[in-house]
């Protein structure tokens, strides 16, 4: 049945097919038509437009040689004014409405290749006349060249208009004939399509009627047998119903145990990020700490140099000598030639120990910040340390300050110039923990990520906003070296870093930190060498509107529209 289904249709799908491929090509016959025959006025216009351009020309030339007999020197600026904007038209004019595309007649290509060559000779002509002496218009060579010139450019574009005419009616021809053909071809595809409709499926539609009403007996037959055996195989499939019903109460069983098992996996990892976080907000910590330390070391190491390269040893060389001369010492500062410059040497050290002193003290009080520094950092990871996984109202400015004091000695090591555009805000309920540690790395590895960028030239932007009535976003900006587009998504995966001494595991902690704060942390940069952009948005919760302090908000971490952390 199928195949006498098949043999039917392809033949009637084929004449089909034809059909509507003559109506399709009709179509594009007359569309080809109608751009043709548009395209052909638009090149008619074109030539008729430059034959007025010439014959104006020729007017604007008569009229300078007039304006030049006469010393009517505006009407020579004016016409010699149009002239060159004639000239301006006329080269717009060959060069856009006259395309060579689709002109292939070698007669018609050399009519139009010698326009611009016929117009160089008006132009020629024009000058000549307005630069000559004769200012006749009668007896004028220089004139009567022009005139020549003139005509002939005029008869090669009325040239160049019929040449245009015919290859027209030549493009044309083909396809009215074409058009000519289709309703004759149309007609006779109906009729063969109608032969076949006649003898394919009408006779033999009487023929399987027939066959029907004999085929129903059958039917009725097969029914009854059917009916016994749809019966036989209800009760079969009751059967089979309550044995899928006891295996799918042991499924679910295995389903609720399995849920449990991922929740306390899940449970695990968090904690896992938490230490992790804690462990590199210490890192970080001691990271900076070591750097006021270095400060400390350069700053003791020159004091004490500056305290060895103190002129003591001349104080005590001039009191000895004082001492010796005590017994006549009035006769030695007033007579002796070393004891007269005493007063002035004395003065001198004075003021040179003064000197030192001073700078001395400012190194001493360099030495007292830098151990201050040291003291807010350990402070502030002390109070960030007891506070871990606790929601609790917090100040995202004072946040996001003590981040950049706990870096700020290793971003001045490093030249970088630190920009703040934060928006105030109420406080929020957040894990302050977790949210510093992502900041504190965020800024840590933009410092690293400026290391090849010239002094001067290291920037690094802090923006703290509110985008909508329901969230908050944090951005650490740089300009340094840059990710490259495959990698923006792998720098969230555990264990992948691009640095020599990173372990991979920073920003893979601070993803999950975000997940858990309810948020996202994601990257963007233009390419290598064009900066970097890391944004974190999280949740906003105001203080009166925040649930009650739970150990983390880890019910968020499977967010599915979350794709910057890899899983």
């Amino acid at each position: 049945m199928a195949v006498q289904k098949r043999l039917l249709l392809w033949p009637f799908m084929g004449l089909f097919a034809l059909s509507i491929a003559l109506q399709v090509a009709s179509l594009v016959a007359v569309l080809e038509i109608d751009a043709r025959v548009t395209r052909s006025r638009q090149h008619v216009a074109a030539v008729a437009d430059l034959h007025s351009l010439v014959e104006q020309f020729e007017s604007a030339t008569y009229l300078a040689v007039v304006g030049l007999a006469s010393a009517d020197w505006e009407l020579l600026l004016r016409q010699r004014t149009s002239a060159q904007e004639l000239t301006e038209r006329f080269e717009a004019l060959n060069d856009v409405e006259l395309p060579r595309v689709g002109l292939e007649e070698p007669e018609l290509q050399a009519a139009l290749a010698a326009l611009p060559g016929l117009w160089e000779k008006v132009h020629g002509a024009h000058v000549r006349v307005l630069r000559s002496e004769n200012r006749s218009l009668k007896n004028n060579p220089d004139l009567e060249q022009f005139r020549a010139a003139s005509r002939r450019l005029a008869e090669e574009i009325d040239d160049v208009s019929v040449l245009l005419q015919r290859h027209t009616q030549a493009e044309l021809r083909p396809l009215r004939q074409l058009q000519r053909f289709i309703p004759v071809g149309a007609f006779l595809l109906m009729l063969l399509i109608f032969a076949y409709v006649l003898q394919r499926l009408l006779l033999p539609f009487v023929a399987s009627t027939e066959a029907l009403a004999l085929r129903e007996v059958a039917l009725s037959r097969a029914r009854d047998e059917l009916e016994q055996r749809v019966a036989e195989r209800t009760e079969e499939l009751a059967r089979a119903n309550e044995a899928l019903r006891e295996a799918h109460d042991g499924l679910e069983v295995r389903v609720k145990e399995r849920t449990q098992e991922l929740k306390e996996a899940q449970r695990r990892a968090v904690d896992l990020a938490r230490q992790a976080g804690m462990a590199e907000l210490a890192t970080n910590v001691l990271h900076n700490v070591g750097n006021v330390l270095t400060s400390i070391n350069t700053s003791s190491t020159i004091l004490g140099e500056r305290l060895n390269a103190l002129r003591v040893q001349s104080l005590v060389k001039l009191a000895r000598m004082l001492e010796e001369r005590r017994a006549d010492l009035a006769t030695f500062v007033t007579r002796d030639e070393s004891g007269r410059h005493l007063p002035e040497y004395l003065g001198k050290l004075g003021a040179h120990l003064s000197a030192e002193r001073g700078e001395m003290l400012a190194m001493t009080a360099e030495l007292r910040r830098h151990v201050e520094h040291i003291r807010m950092i350990v402070e502030l990871q002390q109070s960030y340390a007891t506070s871990s996984s606790i929601v609790e109202a917090t100040s995202l400015e004072e946040l996001l300050e003590d981040a950049i004091r706990i870096n700020a000695a290793a971003l001045g090591r490093h030249g970088v110039s630190l920009e703040r555009h934060v928006v105030p805000l109420p406080l929020v309920m957040v894990d302050k923990h977790k949210l510093l540690q992502i900041v504190l790395n965020l800024i840590s590895n933009a410092k690293y990520a400026l290391n090849d960028n010239p002094p001067g030239e290291r920037r690094l932007t802090v923006r703290l906003e509110r985008p909508s009535d329901d969230r908050l976003r944090l951005q650490v900006t740089d300009n340094g070296m840059g990710i490259a587009p495959e990698l923006l998504t792998k720098i969230f995966q555990h264990g992948f870093t691009t640095r020599k001494e990173g372990h991979g595991f920073g920003l893979h902690s601070c993803a999950i930190a975000a997940r858990a704060l309810g948020g996202a942390l994601v990257a963007h940069s233009d390419g290598p060498g064009r900066g970097a952009t890391f944004t974190l948005e999280l949740p906003f919760r105001p203080e009166v509107e925040a649930p009650d302090s739970s150990p983390s908000m880890a019910s968020n971490a499977e967010r599915p529209g979350d794709v910057s952390l890899a899983k």
